[in-house]
Formats: structure tokens, sequence, C-alpha cells
């Protein structure tokens, strides 16, 4: 049924590296932390969309979450694609708290006496059915009705609909009505419009035109690598460095002692610095005392390479991050 399954956020995962790699008083701190609390807040209801896709009966729909197609000469992102023979349903997250008034050019959140204005949600999804209509009549498939929703996916939003904007009326609602409300379209789209053989197609055209979004994150923030703290982290005190000594890591401060691998901290490395790495990248980022040393770790990570001897490159597999 996932035929691309719900995953964390890359941009998530780098801005909680930064967290852990920068020292605590640095100046860029406050803003990546800014940006970790915006950015869970989006995946929390991403995954509250998840759970009530989840209940759907099997087989019922492909779903891809986070599709990124091309368009022209940019890519444009849908939350959650839903297909089937009789359509395919677009939905569109939004995780906002407090009061949501939608109005025709404009989303508007009041919080704590505070006034907030975002693009209109529904303008978004209606965006991204042209371009998926573009899509695919770029690669020849053949016409499917599209049918999008703005789900609300915070349980204690209170959403109004300004006068007159009857258009919202239509297709938003709140995450717990989700399946009351596909099941209003599954009994208006009751007929079959293309076979299994043109939806393995279209599920095959999606899963490979499908680009995730990476970001040089701290270029984005304006945060210098060299500010990026080197080393082993400590799990128990979140010191870093821990020092290496005989295949093993000491933590200077709490004295406590892994032998875990250092697929952790390879990982911060592969999200914050460089997409590969080298045995001399791996020594001076891990600050390891030997090359041999360095070998050895990346025996364990089992990485796939290019290239021999000194000019060899690890990449991380695939599904690494």
């Amino acid at each position: 049924m996932f035929d691309l399954p719900l995953i964390k956020p890359i941009t998530l995962m780098q801005a909680e590296a930064a967290q852990r790699r920068l020292p605590r008083n640095h100046p860029l701190m406050d803003e990546v932390e800014l940006k970790i609390k915006k950015l869970a807040s989006g995946y929390r209801g991403e995954k509250t969309l998840n759970y009530f896709l989840g209940l759907l009966p099997e087989k019922s729909y492909h779903i891809f979450h986070g599709l990124r197609l091309p368009a022209q000469n940019s890519f444009f992102q849908i939350d959650a694609l839903l297909l089937s023979p009789k359509l395919i349903i677009l939905l569109e997250s939004k995780n906002y708290s407090g009061t949501l008034t939608l109005e025709k050019h404009q989303l508007k959140q009041e919080i704590n006496n505070t006034q907030m204005i975002y693009d209109n949600p529904i303008a978004q999804v209606n965006r991204h059915k042209i371009l998926l209509q573009y899509f695919f009549q770029k690669y020849q498939i053949p016409p499917i009705p599209i049918e999008r929703v703005v789900v609300f996916t915070n349980s204690s939003a209170r959403v109004k609909i300004a006068d007159g904007y009857y258009e919202a009326e239509k297709y938003i609602c709140k995450a717990s009505n989700l399946l009351m409300k596909m099941k209003e379209l599954e009994k208006y789209y009751s007929k079959e419009q293309v076979d299994q053989k043109v939806i393995g197609k279209i599920r095959r055209l999606l899963l490979s035109k499908h680009t995730p979004f990476r970001s040089d994150f701290l270029q984005t923030l304006g945060i210098n690598k060299g500010d990026i703290l080197p080393g082993f982290l400590c799990s128990f005190c979140l010191i870093v460095p821990m020092e290496y000594y005989r295949n093993k890591w000491i933590c200077p401060s709490c004295q406590q002692i892994s032998k875990e691998s250092c697929k952790e901290a390879i990982k911060d490395y592969f999200l914050l610095v460089n997409t590969s790495i080298t045995n001399s990248e791996l020594r001076e980022f891990l600050q390891l005392p030997t090359k041999r040393s360095a070998a050895y770790q990346l025996e364990l990570l089992k990485f796939p390479s290019t290239g021999t001897k000194k000019g060899r490159i690890y990449h991380p597999p695939k599904d690494f991050l």
C-alpha cells in the first residue's frame, strides 16, 4: 500500500545534527533550534496523516509520501498522493494550531494574541494538481481524475472559513474526518478510469522521477563548516569528542566506554559536511590516531566505494540516512 513510505525529512535530520555538533553558545544556535521546532511540527502532522492512511483497506490505494517531481527547471512536492484505478487524491497536510481562518488569498492563524499570515493551502494543492497534469501529459499517461484535500492534522486547531468562500468547504477536513472525506470522493468516482497495467506504469513513473530534496543546510543558515565539532559524541553526557583507544571510545568527562561503531557520527558527517568520505576525512572528523584505525571503522560500516588505494571514496548506502 505504501509505495513511498513516510520518512523523517532530511532537512530535520540535518538541523538535529547541527544542534548536536555546534557549540552551545554558537550565535546561530537559536535559528537552528527554531528550524527544528518548525520542521518537527510538520513531521508530526505528516505522521498523523500517515496513521489515518494506514487505516485504509489494504491494496485500495498506492500511497506515496513526500513525492517530489520535476516541473520544468524546478520541482513540486506533494505531502501524500493516493493512486487508484478510479482517481488520484492529492493530500496537503497542515499541522497549525490555534484559530485558523481560510480566506480566498491567505490562511490566517491566531494564537497567543499573535496573528500570522500564510499562503492559502487550497491554492497550493490546486497548483500541484495542475503541475501533476502537465507531468502526466509529458509522459503520455491517460487522463485520470485528480482530486485534492487539505488536511488539518492538529486536533486542537479551530478551523474557520471566511464568509462566501465556498470552495474551501469542498476541499478541507480535519485528519479525524479524512476517511469519511475519501468515502465521499470514492462514491462520486465509482467507475474505474484506467486498468492495472496503466496503474503499474504510473507507479513506476512516479518512483523513477521522485527526487528527494537535499539542501546544503549549513550554507542556508550561514554556518561555517569549521564550526562543526568533530569527534565521537558521548551518548550519556553529550560531550564531544570521546577518545579512541584500542577499538573503543572513552569519554573524558564521564568515563563511559563505548564499543559501538561510528555509524551515528558518520551520519552527522554525511548530513552536514559531505555526501562521501575518504579514509583521511574519516580520521580527521573522528579524530582517529591512524589510517589503520580509520580503515577498521570503514570495514565495520561496509560502505560501497569507488576508486582504489589512496583515491578510494566511500559512499553511504541508499537507505543509510
